[in-house]
């Protein structure tokens, strides 16, 4: 009767052991980093809703940018940025509703923002 209380001890504290080496080898397989998860995608849609306007002054620099590099007008360059600049500001402005809305759902995979860069002043 002993022994079998010892061998069930044995037994047990042998799957409890299994159970989290197995624990252990399975968390590598599917990692959420730390930039993809609910948090970070509620955080990210707010900020982009926020900061969505920025997006007409980024492209009026960039596009005034080009058009000194080209030796050209700058007005032409100038009004292609504005028009960049609000059709992205509604893009992003809509990415940003998109994550607020949907926090909670890994849409798409693994909480990837839906416009890239993630925000206004990252690096394209």
């Amino acid at each position: 009767m002993k022994i079998t209380k010892v061998l069930a001890v044995i037994l047990i504290a042998g799957f409890l052991f299994l159970s989290n080496v197995y624990a252990d080898d399975s968390s590598n397989e599917t990692v959420t980093s730390e930039e993809n998860t609910m948090a970070v995608k509620f955080k990210r849609g707010l900020i982009n809703i926020a900061t969505s306007p920025l997006e007409i002054p980024k492209q009026i620099r960039n596009y005034w940018n080009k058009g000194k590099e080209k030796n050209q007008k700058n007005i032409v360059w100038v009004t292609a940025g504005t028009v960049k600049g609000i059709a992205n500001m509604v893009g992003r402005l809509g990415s940003g509703v998109w994550d607020v809305t949907t926090f909670n759902v890994n849409m798409p995979k693994n909480y990837e923002p839906l416009m890239k860069p993630d925000f206004v002043n990252s690096v394209e």
